[in-house]
């Protein structure tokens, strides 16, 4: 029983002495950025094209073509008649699968969020749940560089879905 016991002390260490270093490498990116929004559909109809801005976190693990990115978003929008303003705040959570390369790395996008709508004359922001999904490409070397980046965004709401499109430029730390 002992060496039984020793047998897989030794097999749990060697697991994670293998498994240390690759949680140690672990990158965590600060990402921040800003473009235009372009609403479509029934958005489209209501409101004219706007801006955002974004900042998250990106965390991943070199080695592996998948990582993980939360965001926080604030887009606003001019109302198609009058003077009024839509505003988006937006929370996601998303899958960034990096599709290679040295130097310029494209990347596909996709994930689920939170999104409050309110418009000037509104008390509340309504709040629905939505999907996105996109592409887009980063550029840099040892933690800091740029990208850019594309969106569609759906969200289901009561009154409707809103869709739009975002074009993001932005720097990575």
């Amino acid at each position: 029983m002992p060496r039984t016991f020793s047998m897989r002390r030794i097999a749990l260490l060697a697991v994670l002495a293998f498994a240390l270093p690759v949680s140690a490498s672990a990158q965590t990116h600060l990402i921040v950025g800003g473009g235009l929004s372009r609403p479509i559909s029934d958005f489209g109809d209501a409101v004219d094209s706007g801006m955002h801005g974004r900042v998250g976190l990106q965390v991943g693990i070199p080695v592996f073509p998948v990582s993980l990115r939360g965001e926080a978003e604030l887009q606003s929008y001019r109302e198609a008649v009058g003077d009024d303003k839509t505003n988006v705040l937006s929370g996601s959570l998303s899958a960034v699968l990096s599709l290679g390369g040295i130097g310029l790395r494209p990347y596909l996008i996709a994930g689920l969020g939170n999104y409050g709508i309110k418009d000037s004359g509104a008390d509340g922001r309504d709040w629905e749940r939505g999907l996105h999904g996109g592409f887009g490409a980063s550029l840099g070397a040892l933690g800091f560089g740029g990208f850019a980046e594309v969106r569609f965004v759906n969200v289901d709401g009561t009154a409707g879905d809103t869709r739009f499109v975002t074009a993001t430029l932005g720097l990575r730390f």
